[in-house]
């Protein structure tokens, strides 16, 4: 499904694509305005990659944030002597990796 976000990004991709057909139309230049039109008959297949870009980057970012937070987990247990909170934070290091794991089969779906 495609976000109202993502429709109004591809408005606005059509609409940069016609004022470039208008322009190329005030030049003469005939030769463009069919490349612009090929390029426009495929609208949906250059939208589907910009989701698919648009939604790999986010993973990738979630992925990232998701080893900051357990380098600084990682951290922690290093200089932690309390067996309760290392328990704690060992816990939240599982949930991480689980949510890692999560992200990393999108991506790698996302890639396929």
């Amino acid at each position: 499904m495609i976000s109202s976000a993502m429709k109004a990004a591809a408005a606005l991709w059509v609409n940069d694509y016609l004022d470039l057909y208008n322009y190329a139309g005030r030049i003469g230049d005939t030769a463009w305005q069919q490349e612009i039109v090929d390029i426009l008959k495929q609208k949906d297949a250059y939208v589907s990659e910009a989701v698919r870009s648009s939604k790999l980057e986010e993973l990738w970012t979630t992925f990232d944030s998701i080893n900051r937070k357990m380098l600084e987990l990682y951290r922690e247990l290093r200089e932690t002597n309390d067996s309760w909170v290392t328990e704690r934070l060992k816990e939240q290091v599982r949930e991480l990796k689980t949510e890692r794991l999560t992200v990393s089969r999108k991506i790698k779906a996302e890639q396929a």
